[in-house]
């Protein structure tokens, strides 16, 4: 009979809290009385490490996924069903972290993809699993602590029994039990202290301020058995109760150990786990520091590259300039030079024409016969003279075409296809650059021949020559000077290399660009 009172008790408290946390709308009319004491717990739900992020409440029931996260356990199956998850596993594999003990592990479902509503880390998880997930008892007696303190700072409001059955007719709260975390009338107060299972819990008078350690003495209890764990399973890695010595556990007897005892062990492995990730830690700080200078020597060098193309363009655009100005003067020089020979030529021509020509003309119109007659000889000799002077003249003189006075070759198309190709970002990348050969193995005075092909960062063929290739064979066995190799030809990010061993036997092949080893650079040869 006490053990149905228990579990009646037990399970009319969890319903309680579920209704506190997240009470449904069929229910809100029910709850109207009690719903500003619920939602006076002010201070709890301003701390957001005590508040869950899916229903923005103080956490019921904290369960904790693989990535440290807690939510609250109706929550995480709320969730769950609305994501249509029905999952085996939670986790990432044998590193996660599970207490749960053998019967619970039967028919839970399919596994589907399920990410941390904080971090987004990815899990998986189902329905039925959901109970089996760690508790983080440490942040219930936050909750709990936290919720105490909210509600005794309440003076303004009546703290009613969490035990009675009947709220309505539930007392005043007179008493905090600090072993079943519940709020006390003077009747369940009297029940506590007369019942043989209560009888040993520790009842504080309302208002009595009330440690974290006397809240950290409750006792989880299994959820087979409704027991108190006493046992802890080595086997199983849980913790167990009495009953579940006698059930599941029965053929683990020589694996079990008091839970102090293997608390001790776990803090040693969590002390060691510390130590090692410390040290992790500091080896990814060094790494981090290092990242951060790259970065901020990129982001330096690229301020100082950027200023470089800017100067070296405003070179080219000044050159270019320079460059129009001269043939533009080249222009004016060479017109003006024709234009005056053409002026000089077409002055002297004109003048010849009109002297001649026009003395001729007015002998011939005004002059009488005899005058005429006496002037032939020599108005017919100076007209012969004239005509022989122009023919000759205008045979000497070029023809005047406009577009043959000057003329110019800008070859735009091929200056603009060359512009297009100046500087390229210097991106290979020896680590993806590879090599390989046809040669089986160095022998000593043949020429032993192989390809390394230049890639840049994203794996293309690096086309550009301004890499310092250098391949050297050094003998393993021999004290003879190593051989440096001979580049025979560049052509399309392909480099072919000639080197000739002084000996036979093991080598070392050594490529580096710029000081940098190539794939599988260093590498033995046989």
């Amino acid at each position: 009979d006490m053990k149905r009172t228990i579990e009646a008790t037990s399970t009319q408290d969890m319903a309680l809290l579920l209704k506190r946390s997240r009470p449904n709308d069929d229910d809100a009319a029910g709850l109207s009385d009690s719903t500003e004491e619920i939602d006076n717990d002010t201070e709890t739900e301003k701390d957001t490490s005590l508040t869950c992020q899916l229903c923005s409440q103080p956490y019921t029931d904290p369960r904790m996924l693989s990535c440290f996260h807690c939510f609250c356990r109706e929550c995480l199956h709320r969730e769950v069903q609305r994501l249509g998850s029905h999952q085996e596993n939670i986790g990432e594999g044998p590193q996660q972290i599970m207490e749960v003990q053998p019967r619970q592990r039967q028919g839970q479902g399919s596994q589907q993809g399920f990410n941390c509503p904080i971090c987004q880390k990815p899990v998986t998880i189902s329905v039925g699993r959901i109970k089996d997930l760690p508790q983080d008892l440490h942040l219930e007696v936050e909750v709990k602590m936290a919720q105490y303190q909210s509600k005794i700072a309440s003076n303004n409001k009546v703290v009613l029994c969490d035990v009675c059955i009947d709220s309505t007719s539930s007392g005043p709260g007179v008493g905090f039990c600090c072993s079943c975390l519940h709020f006390l009338c003077r009747q369940c107060c009297d029940h506590h202290k007369r019942a043989r299972n209560f009888c040993q819990h520790n009842v504080v008078a309302l208002g009595e301020t009330v440690s974290r350690e006397q809240l950290s003495a409750v006792k989880p209890t299994c959820a087979l058995h409704s027991k108190e764990f006493i046992f802890y399973c080595k086997v199983c890695n849980c913790l167990i109760c009495y009953d579940c010595t006698t059930n599941d556990h029965k053929d683990h007897l020589q694996s079990i150990a008091l839970p102090s005892v293997a608390a001790n062990s776990r803090r040693d492995d969590i002390r060691t786990l510390i130590t090692s990730a410390e040290e992790s830690a500091s080896k990814l700080a060094v790494a981090i520091n290092g990242k951060i200078t790259a970065l901020k020597a990129v982001e330096d060098n690229e301020e100082t590259v950027c200023q470089r193309i800017e100067q070296s363009f405003l070179q080219l655009h000044q050159a270019l300039d320079d460059r129009r100005k001269t043939l533009l003067a080249d222009v004016h020089s060479s017109a003006l030079s024709k234009k005056t020979a053409l002026t000089l030529q077409k002055e002297k021509c004109e003048k010849n024409l009109s002297c001649c020509i026009d003395v001729a003309s007015t002998v011939l119109e005004t002059y009488t016969d005899c005058e005429i007659i006496s002037l032939k000889q020599l108005v017919s000799a100076e007209l012969r003279n004239y005509n022989h002077k122009a023919q000759s003249l205008s045979s000497s003189l070029e023809p005047c075409v406009c577009s043959d006075i000057v003329k110019v070759s800008l070859q735009t198309d091929k200056y603009k296809a060359y512009l297009s190709e100046i500087g390229h970002l210097i991106d290979y990348c020896p680590e993806k650059s590879t090599w390989s050969s046809t040669s089986s193995s160095p022998m000593e005075g043949d020429p032993y021949i192989l390809t390394v092909e230049a890639k840049d960062s994203n794996g293309q063929i690096y086309l550009y020559d301004d890499i310092k290739l250098k391949v050297v064979l050094k003998p393993l066995n021999d004290t003879r000077s190593d051989v440096l190799g001979k580049i025979s030809q560049h052509k399309n990010g392909k480099y072919s290399i000639s080197l000739t061993p002084v000996c036979s036997g093991p080598h070392q092949l050594s490529i580096t660009m710029n000081g940098q080893h190539v794939q599988n650079s260093p590498s033995s040869l046989r």
